[in-house]
């Protein structure tokens, strides 16, 4: 099977946990970034959904009749999976044998990419590529970094016109403060900047001091709020992006559970 990260979802924070857990792959020397084109983010104004990603599978396997398809997609915010980061994939002729694919939400023929969403977007891919190169050991070049259309065998345009190598590059390169800065600012949910720890290109705070302080009870935050299979879950719903502070970290109060802030919002 081919499509066996269909249904996955990550933030670059529970990405980079999720890389520990498998192998690298001895056959992957790059990164290729495409765009999606259509969807545009014009279609997509709210980014993608798990059944926006079932859907692509759908049209790669059964209409294209593709062994595999690319490995990620990203949004704003969000990395999808779709195949196997340790298997070879299907998104450019050149690149397929030796590079992962990753796409990325948007038509940056026509729409973009150093502003608003489709800056967002950005972000999100040359956070996940920087994750990526480092999980692999290369370092962020243009021997590493390739668009589709670095390929030969190509004539299309993609990732698009409005995309240039060394503005990427430098996104992925970035210091980590200067990728704050350039990021979202800390959501006003009126909590002491003291107790938020930057993560994953977003803002985290401790999920039962959060939702405590919100007016829900401890006791129900701690009902609800689980651990299953390496995921974070309150009640039904998914924390994405949520980890684990354990005792021996720096971040106080330690033993807890941090989600974005942003996400938790979203349960009030």
């Amino acid at each position: 099977m081919a499509f066996e990260n269909v249904g996955l979802v990550w933030t670059p924070e529970s990405l980079t946990q999720y890389l520990t857990s498998i192998e690298k792959p001895n056959w992957c020397k790059a990164i290729t970034l495409h765009h999606t084109a259509a969807p545009s983010l014009a279609q997509r104004p709210k980014g993608l959904l798990l059944q926006h990603i079932e859907n692509l599978r759908h049209f790669y396997q059964d209409d294209k009749k593709w062994s595999a398809g690319p490995h990620l997609f990203v949004d704003d915010d969000q990395i999808f999976g779709m195949c196997d980061l340790r298997r070879k994939g299907v998104h450019a002729v050149s690149f397929n044998s030796m590079a992962i694919g990753i796409e990325v939400l948007g038509d940056y023929d026509s729409e973009d990419p150093l502003s608003g969403r489709g800056l967002d977007c950005w972000k999100t891919a040359s956070a996940t590529t920087r994750i990526l190169l480092n999980w692999l050991g290369l370092a962020a070049n243009k021997d590493t970094v390739l668009f589709h259309r670095d390929d030969p065998t190509t004539k299309k345009s993609c990732p698009g016109n409005k995309v240039k190598k060394d503005w990427l590059l430098g996104l992925i390169a970035a210091p980590a403060s200067a990728r704050i800065a350039a990021g979202s600012e800390k959501p006003d949910i009126g909590m002491d900047w003291a107790k938020w720890d930057y993560r994953g290109e977003c803002w985290c705070v401790p999920v039962r001091e959060f939702l405590v302080a919100k007016g829900i009870a401890s006791k129900t935050v701690v009902a609800e709020l689980k651990s299953i299979g390496g995921l974070f879950y309150y009640g039904n719903e998914l924390l994405e992006g949520a980890y684990y502070v354990g005792k021996n970290s720096k971040i106080k109060p330690s033993q807890c559970t941090w989600a974005p802030a942003r996400e938790l919002m979203e349960l009030l």
